[in-house]
């Protein structure tokens, strides 16, 4: 067996490309509906940016093949290996609305980039000024804009908020000085510098690092019970789940995801103009949707649009998604 045909020389040469081409791991997972040129296109540049993605893709990886075809020669090749060293991870067979739900996505994903088509959004109700879809979601996760003030409607005696970022911090800490008995900062990564958790420490809250939530458990009268999480861990860059579980009692859970400016990434005025059209998913210049966390791109929010057109909208949208995330 030479080195050409050896699975670990070619695993070794991959591993070399990533450590030279790709940013180093943030920890992050991403959820990309829809292996579009507009998905494809998210998926390889949240890759490259260092976020595990996984791509939910409802035709076969033939058809997805197809789809690859209209990046450029090198992006090809780059999509390819991030597979390979699962950066990347694609899922086929997978559609909203059938095996696929959104409320599940926007639980156990950091964020989630829907690149699926107008017909698509009508059908599962997330088109529209107030997006059923959406709204749906919001059920198994309170999502709560991050900001220095978070809003909180009433306070629960035990709360979970799933984030790591400032946004996160300080609505768990606000959680704490509103009269929350006990609450818990679940990180799906390792601990971040001393001084990110500042706020978190002094207001007395329980940060638990490697956990990636799974699901919302209610009680018989439908009310939060606990929410559950699976184990993870970090194995040759990528985020791993290691199959042991946990539970952490709520009353209430938040999903803070932080909003801030994308760096380099000015916002896109005419999107916002076209996505407030009729009855597609509205965003705003960044390509976010009504709810913290969930992100749309091509067809869904703007009709009709050139392939050229889609893959910008995948670039610019995993570009927002990314600065978001590290808020």
């Amino acid at each position: 067996m030479n080195a050409l045909t050896d699975p670990r020389a070619v695993l070794a040469q991959t591993a070399a490309w990533l450590d030279a081409e790709a940013a180093a791991p943030t920890g992050r997972l991403v959820a990309v509906v829809g292996a579009g040129p507009s998905g494809v296109a998210c998926a390889h540049r949240l890759a490259m940016l260092g976020n595990g993605v996984v791509l939910y893709e409802a035709r076969s990886r033939e058809r997805m093949l197809e789809t690859l075809s209209v990046l450029a020669l090198p992006e090809q090749d780059a999509f390819a290996q991030l597979l390979a060293v699962g950066r990347i991870r694609v899922e086929y067979g997978r559609k909203l609305g059938e095996n696929l739900d959104l409320s599940a996505l926007h639980l156990s994903h950091d964020a989630v980039y829907l690149g699926i088509g107008l017909a698509m959004a009508r059908v599962l109700g997330l088109s529209g000024p107030a997006p059923a879809g959406l709204s749906d979601a919001a059920r198994a996760v309170a999502a709560v804009v991050a900001g220095d003030e978070p809003a909180v409607q009433s306070v629960p005696q035990r709360a979970v908020v799933i984030g790591s970022g400032d946004g996160a911090v300080a609505l768990a800490a606000r959680l704490k000085t509103l009269g929350a008995r006990d609450v818990t900062l679940a990180l799906r990564h390792a601990l971040p510098p001393d001084d990110a958790m500042q706020a978190a420490r002094e207001h007395f809250v329980r940060v638990r690092p490697w956990l990636a939530p799974l699901e919302v458990l209610r009680d018989a009268h439908g009310a939060v019970e606990a929410v559950r999480f699976e184990q993870t861990r970090m194995l040759d860059g990528c985020l791993v789940h290691t199959g042991g579980f946990t539970e952490i009692a709520a009353h209430a859970v938040f999903k803070a995801v932080g909003r801030a400016p994308a760096a380099g990434l000015a916002p896109d005025d005419a999107l916002r103009s076209l996505s407030h059209e009729g009855e597609r998913i509205q965003v705003d210049g960044c390509f976010r949707s009504a709810l913290p966390g969930i992100y749309a791109g091509g067809d869904c929010v703007a009709a009709r649009l050139g392939i050229g057109d889609a893959l910008r909208h995948g670039e610019r949208a995993a570009q927002a998604i990314h600065a978001d995330l590290q808020a």
